[in-house]
């Protein structure tokens, strides 16, 4: 389906596409640069590609580049050939979630995110698929930052990324939160809430840092308010980071999203866990 439409608004700003993927392809130059520094060679359709070349690849090239080569370092790999920037990423975390409250003086980070003819169906299946592939290529599609991906049937997951795109990545355990984890009062007209908790994956300390995405069915399409609550003492430039990290990544999600086509049953299924979901976030 190619009718429809994406809109993303900051801070009450509408911000265009074309600036989303100005920014997402400076972020994969970004890592460009430092799996260069690392000796980690780059391959596209298995040819080594020369860091001077795959600065002027366009963006759709530089995205199947980077997949394929994460693909191929497999999971274990890439943790070891990370673990040093791990190491700083967790004494960062440490060290914020140390001097800060938990649930004082959050810093907020919110998009507001609304489309045409791609409904919350067809983002539940392309969530549900990024949960089945569990690979490190689709991820890698998503948003450039996004070093690992692990994902279990309870809705976990284990990432690796550059949260906020500040500093080193972060190797982060992600649960799913319950209504009481809820850092604000939902929407009345919501249909769907993500919200979770963020753990440190080797040390399961809290970061006290929670994300909460607020999902409404249109007429025609979705509202969606993505919102990240950072701890007081985070640096700022994380939560403004993070507002370019989840436009980057839910774009990239929502125009895959509108190519998942559910059918009779499948729509059927997902209107069930929807209601029997808002129906428990009610209680």
């Amino acid at each position: 389906m190619s009718d429809y439409k994406i809109s993303f608004k900051v801070d009450g700003r509408i911000v265009p596409e074309k600036e989303i993927l100005e920014m997402e392809l400076s972020r994969y130059h970004q890592v460009f640069h430092i799996f260069d520094k690392k000796n980690i060679p780059i391959h596209l359709d298995e040819q080594e590609v020369s860091l001077n070349e795959l600065l002027q690849l366009p963006l759709d090239q530089a995205k199947i580049a980077l997949a394929q080569t994460r693909e191929a370092l497999g999971k274990e790999r890439t943790l070891e050939l990370f673990a040093s920037e791990i190491e700083r990423g967790d004494a960062m975390w440490h060290e914020i979630a140390g001097s800060s409250e938990a649930g004082v003086n959050m810093q907020t980070a919110y998009v507001e995110v609304e489309t045409e003819n791609i409904t919350l169906e067809q983002f539940m299946m392309f969530n549900q698929h990024l949960m089945k592939e569990n690979n490190l290529y689709l991820p890698s599609t998503i948003h450039p930052e996004h070093y690992y991906f692990d994902a279990n049937s309870k809705g976990e997951q284990i990432i690796v990324e550059t949260f906020g795109m500040y500093k080193d990545p972060s190797y982060l355990d992600l649960k799913p939160g319950s209504k009481a984890d809820y850092p604000v009062r939902p929407a009345q007209d919501v249909d769907l809430v993500m919200a979770g908790k963020t753990y440190l994956a080797n040390d399961h300390s809290d970061t006290k840092m929670l994300g909460m995405h607020q999902l409404s069915k249109t007429d025609n399409g979705m509202k969606v308010k993505l919102g990240v609550f950072l701890p007081e003492n985070a640096p700022k430039e994380i939560a403004e980071g993070h507002k370019w990290h989840l436009m980057v990544e839910f774009n990239n999600g929502l125009h895959i999203a509108a190519q998942q086509h559910p059918n009779f049953f499948q729509k059927k299924v997902m209107d069930v866990a929807l209601n029997r979901i808002k129906k428990q976030q009610e209680e």
